[in-house]
């Protein structure tokens, strides 16, 4: 096996092209702790937030500095399989030195290998493909993690059915949260950008209906899918002006969650909130403090500072 490997690093936040460069590091197999697992990384998604947090933009949450002459390794999740293992990981049924598995949270996936906690390591089915499973734990936690804020703001008592509505509902994530409402019992209403995209959604995942923010009557179509029941709870994941769109059409004491900026995180008129008393809630993967992975991917303990330091 190589000692020697390579890693993005950056020593300063910013444009991703100026700040980041790779290194090469000596891999030292004797730090291994006796909880801890030597990953050699496959696949690494690359998010948007991934891009936010390394540009130390706001709608990233927030920036840890970096200390003078250390190197920031960004990223947070992938897949690779074992290298080896500590003692207490060795022991459990679950791991085993070559298995493919799935890490999340890591401290600098965007290297050639990450040292991992045994608890944030998830076996990989064979079937599963190394794409997808480099990004599945990330995004069902946040999914999970989205209804359970939508939940918490719904006002009592609560009275089935439940509707909710999602932009970008085209998205890994949207797709997920649907599903996540629908095995809840809750009503999605979903909403892309186009007329295309909504067709291909109904065709990837049919159901619940889907509505074009292209078209000019889609609050119109919306309130009709309603009926007479309510809308307390609106997502968004594209930020800007698409949250006073969404203000417009959630009832009266709604809320807005966001928990992305695929468009903007510039161009929200607060003011838009305030004729029907909306509250405006932020949710951001780096502000979790209680998460549980399993193979169901539940909420488990993160420390609080989880970039990586060389």
């Amino acid at each position: 096996m190589a000692t020697e490997f390579s890693v993005i690093v950056q020593s300063e936040y910013g444009d991703p092209k100026r700040v980041l460069r790779i290194e090469k590091r000596q891999l030292k197999e004797d730090a291994l702790g006796a909880d801890d697992v030597l990953i050699h990384v496959i696949t690494r998604p690359i998010h948007p937030g991934d891009i936010h947090m390394l540009s130390a933009l706001p709608q990233g949450g927030p920036s840890y500095p970096i200390p003078e002459g250390q190197l920031r390794i960004p990223g947070f999740e992938g897949v690779g399989r074992i290298v080896r293992m500590g003692s207490n990981a060795r022991a459990t049924q679950k791991l085993s030195e070559g298995q493919r598995v799935a890490f999340f949270p890591a401290h600098g996936a965007w290297g050639e290998y990450v040292t991992m906690r045994r608890t944030a390591v998830v076996p990989v089915p064979d079937e599963i493909t190394d794409q997808v499973a480099a990004q599945m734990l990330i995004n069902v936690i946040t999914a999970t993690t989205l209804m359970r804020v939508g939940h918490h703001s719904l006002r009592t008592p609560v009275v089935p059915p439940t509707y909710i509505l999602q932009n970008a509902a085209a998205s890994s994530v949207g797709r997920l949260l649907t599903q996540v409402a629908l095995d809840c019992g809750v009503r999605p209403i979903r909403l892309v950008r186009s007329v295309e995209s909504a067709e291909k959604l109904q065709t990837v995942l049919p159901g619940p209906p889907v509505y074009s923010t292209s078209k000019s009557t889609w609050k119109e179509e919306v309130r009709e899918a309603l009926g007479s029941h309510k809308l307390e709870v609106a997502f968004d994941a594209v930020g800007g002006s698409a949250i006073d769109a969404l203000a417009d059409v959630v009832d009266e004491g709604g809320t807005v969650i966001n928990f992305g900026s695929l468009g903007s995180n510039t161009g929200t008129n607060i003011y838009a909130l305030v004729p029907k008393n909306v509250s405006l809630k932020s949710v951001s993967i780096m502000m979790i403090h209680v998460l549980k992975i399993n193979k169901k991917a539940r909420l488990f303990k993160r420390k609080e500072n989880s970039h990586a330091y060389v």
